[in-house]
């Protein structure tokens, strides 16, 4: 468990979170002094493992199946479906678009996000002001590379925070008093610091000769221009439309793409796979082990109700997410993404070799677990950024800049690298339109925490009625109830009600 003192969700951590080495682990952490820590390489390597450990809690959710943070953000995009009916007032509000300060998963989008950036200020303060090279600790380029990872795990959490909430309190500095009643900053403040923090650590980790790529499963030198990169095309889009960030967004992720250290998996089996290795398209991927840190999206993605004969270890447990019929069967004719067993399956074989069992829909096989499948247990890790994203963010950042369009060659084989794996048949277009890009989005990244974040940045979404993209305001998705339709005051969570009463500062204008 997690360990720390709160108020107005900002915890007052005067001491450091440490974890064991290796960042997997789910033992309970520690509280020690920094003023009598980071006195070696192995204290350092802890502090710094202790924030990875908070990516962990978008898989927290109650008992009922289904309540797990990382769903909320399909509801909420509403091409999903939760086919496990159930009596998750939090879920319901999703479904209605009537999300309340109440809404215990948006407090904990909160809480998690402010630990974490209390704990990210508090090891960076221990590194900067302990491990200096006149201490001679640990070698420079190591400790370097080490505080690049929590500059990064910084940016990415207020990143979360300042998309779904829009104007939050920044603080970049341990709490030293239990005065918590902090101001908000504008939008614009939080993305200046956003940049600041991406920008040094990638700076941090060049000098540090860190890998664009590797296979531990930590942050690399690819993952903070990756996500800088999304930064920048989200800072062009809404809300604060600084149109020329889309140059920046395009160049930042034409470095990742042109440094031939990523690949996208040959097919959408292998794809599955490579969750496993850190390896082809997986840019950063909350790390997942079967018996000390497992995953539930295997046994979330199961039908519901459970087939005629078991097809998966844990068969009576699916249910919380399936796509909507509609969303299925928009995508264009011969797309292998719904092909069987390409991102969906409509049968599968029966655990006893009795054969195929016909399941009652289509269900999400994006992110089966063969060998959950067989143990009960999963240990897939879960995607944060995969290199198709950053293809199609590179495409729709050039075609933006460019006034709508592109014939730009780099953009259109970005976009088609994509497009070709889904539908090989198709030849190269030589122009690309920023709504191609988006409609490519939604059916490459659905179901994997990206749709409601593109859908905010670009005030934009996908009528599954007529296949085009058409404006947010206004727009009904299918997995919504009839009549639910976007609005402005769907677009930003409201505060939760427990920060506002604690901190009186949370009002918007």
């Amino acid at each position: 468990m997690k360990r720390y003192i709160s108020k107005a969700g900002l915890a007052v951590a005067l001491t450091v979170t440490l974890a064991s080495c290796d960042f997997l682990g789910e033992d309970p952490k520690t509280f020690l002094s920094p003023d009598n820590y980071y006195n070696s390489e192995a204290q350092v390597i802890a502090a710094v493992n202790g924030g990875y450990t908070f990516l962990d809690d978008i898989f927290g959710g109650d008992i009922e199946r289904g309540t797990q943070v990382y769903l909320f953000m399909d509801y909420l995009a509403g091409y999903a479906i939760r086919p496990y009916a159930g009596a998750s007032t939090d879920i319901y509000q999703t479904q209605n678009l009537t999300v309340e300060d109440d809404n215990l998963i948006v407090a904990k989008f909160w809480q998690t996000a402010y630990t974490a950036i209390e704990n990210s200020n508090s090891v960076i303060e221990g590194i900067t002001g302990s491990v200096t090279d006149d201490r001679n600790i640990m070698p420079a380029a190591s400790r370097d590379k080490l505080l690049g990872e929590v500059y990064f795990t910084r940016a990415h959490f207020y990143f979360n925070l300042v998309r779904l909430f829009g104007e939050v309190p920044l603080k970049t500095e341990t709490t030293k008093s239990l005065d918590m009643e902090i101001t908000l900053s504008s939008q614009e403040d939080v993305y200046t610091q956003i940049v600041a923090d991406l920008t040094e650590a990638e700076r941090l980790m060049t000098s540090a000769n860190a890998p664009l790529s590797n296979v531990d499963g930590r942050i690399t030198l690819g993952a903070v221009k990756s996500l800088l990169a999304k930064v920048y095309i989200t800072m062009a889009g809404f809300p604060l439309q600084k149109s020329e960030y889309y140059a920046k967004a395009y160049d930042k992720a034409k470095e990742v793409v042109t440094s031939g250290r990523f690949t996208l998996a040959a097919d959408y089996a292998a794809m599955r796979a490579g969750a496993f290795s850190n390896s082809g398209e997986y840019v950063w991927a909350l790390q997942r082990n079967p018996d000390e840190a497992g995953s539930p999206v295997h046994n979330n993605t199961l039908p519901y109700p459970a087939p005629s004969k078991p097809i998966s270890a844990n068969s009576d447990s699916g249910g919380a997410m399936a796509p909507h019929i509609a969303f299925y069967e928009s995508y264009d004719e011969g797309d292998l993404r719904t092909a069987e067993k390409g991102f969906y399956y409509t049968e599968h074989e029966a655990q006893d070799g009795s054969g195929p069992v016909t399941l009652n829909r289509p269900h999400i096989y994006k992110w089966w677990d063969s060998n959950a499948a067989s143990t009960g247990k999963s240990g897939a890790n879960w995607p944060l950024i995969r290199y198709a994203d950053v293809l199609l963010l590179m495409a729709e950042a050039k075609a933006n800049a460019d006034g709508g369009t592109t014939s730009d060659a780099a953009a259109i084989d970005a976009y088609y690298q994509v497009r070709h794996r889904a539908m090989p048949d198709e030849a190269k277009p030589a122009s690309i339109t920023v709504n191609e890009v988006i409609r490519e989005r939604i059916h490459e990244l659905c179901f994997e925490d990206q749709t409601w974040y593109d859908m905010l940045r670009t005030r934009k979404g996908l009528n599954v009625n007529t296949g085009q993209i058409v404006n947010l305001v206004g727009l009904h998705t299918p997995a919504h109830a009839e009549g639910a339709v976007y609005g402005e005051e769907d677009l930003l969570f409201p505060y939760p009600l427990r920060e506002v009463r604690l901190n009186p500062n949370l009002v918007r204008q």
